[in-house]
């Protein structure tokens, strides 16, 4: 579309007439169908570029929802279905990341269909922005990182989890608790907390059995390898309660010898 062209077209001639107070609307249903959604992108354009004279660059500082709705643009966008952001995103297709702008309209994230845009946005971010290492992922990704891309409204549709928003562009990549937040109900799994253990007893101290982990295990074991939520909310931060785990563990393997 040739942004030279915009004060031709004929949406743009009403618009100006309409602000003169020449004409009180635009005609019935002129936003309606496919040819209202092209008026709507050609007027849009029209008042982001020639209108309020704001170059494309400039668009994420300067254009929100509240200074397009101020200009008449609200009946029209609501005629098409569109929020802010859609509007946006269909007039200038590709030119834009939703996190250019301080916040998305209501609802962006939400659904089906918003679900799939932060999958989309959330593993741009991590690959081609940030290109963090596949295995780096949990110790980057937290509530922080949300926040300082401005994707912090994308939580919201994943129970404020950041290890669900992972699983969901990666299923059965990562576990919950190797996330510095996990998930609330992950410590009252019995299945997650011997997995945890298992890893902080074999991977990280490598112990060559749950008898000499028994001897040797310390509470600062926890601590040095990134193990707290594990402690505290599994064990409620006492090592006498993991002792007696890991001695239910070594009876429960001479049950089954």
């Amino acid at each position: 579309m040739d942004t030279v062209n915009l004060t031709n077209q004929e949406v743009c001639i009403m618009y100006r007439e309409i602000l003169q107070g020449k004409r009180r609307r635009f005609p019935n249903h002129y936003f309606v169908g496919a040819m209202g959604k092209k008026r709507l992108l050609w007027l849009t354009r029209y008042v982001i570029e020639i209108y309020l004279n704001i170059s494309v660059q400039d668009i994420p500082n300067r254009i929100n929802a509240e200074t397009l709705w101020q200009y008449r643009l609200k009946a029209p966008v609501a005629t098409q279905g569109l929020s802010f952001t859609e509007l946006i995103e269909l007039t200038y297709p590709n030119q834009f990341y939703s996190w250019d702008f301080k916040q998305v309209s209501r609802g962006y994230w939400r659904g089906e269909k918003g679900q799939q845009r932060a999958i989309q946005a959330v593993k741009y971010v991590i690959e081609e922005i940030k290109k963090i290492p596949l295995d780096n992922i949990p110790k980057h990704i937290n509530t922080e990182f949300f926040k300082q891309n401005r994707l912090v409204g994308i939580l919201e549709s994943f129970d404020k989890s950041p290890y669900k928003v992972m699983e969901a562009i990666y299923p059965g990549r990562f576990r919950p608790w190797e996330f510095a937040h996990a998930p609330l109900n992950c410590w009252s799994n019995e299945g997650y907390i011997k997995e945890c253990m298992d890893q902080l007893l074999f991977e990280d101290l490598n112990f060559q059995s749950y008898e000499e982990a028994l001897i040797n295990l310390k509470k600062s074991h926890f601590f040095q390898h990134q193990k707290t939520g594990l402690f505290a909310r599994a064990f409620n931060a006492r090592l006498c309660m993991v002792k007696e785990w890991i001695t239910q563990q070594i009876a429960s393997a001479l049950e089954t010898t």
